[in-house]
């Protein structure tokens, strides 16, 4: 179902039949740009570029996701490895 604003719109479904190595390859091919096989699917036959998906990086690593209590110690890589072997 698709929403738009307060209604919700169904999806027609379609199906098809085709030779494994097809399906692996077309599985193959949506999962190399980063798409689902529908919309690499959609894409292909409704004449719309099947380029890859962007990826858009809204962090930089090592900036802090979540901020703990001020007064909390400071989680390190190490601390966590050891936690998840012991």
């Amino acid at each position: 179902m698709v929403s738009c604003g307060n209604t919700v719109l169904s999806m027609p479904t379609l199906s098809f039949k085709t030779r494994p190595a097809e399906a692996k390859a077309i599985r193959a091919a949506a999962r190399s740009r980063g798409l689902s096989v529908s919309e690499y699917l959609r894409r292909a036959v409704l004449a719309r570029p099947v380029r890859a998906k962007r990826v858009h990086v809204r962090f930089k690593p090592g900036r802090v996701v979540i901020e703990g209590a001020s007064d909390a110690p400071t989680l390190t890589s190490a601390d966590v490895a050891v936690a998840l072997y012991e």
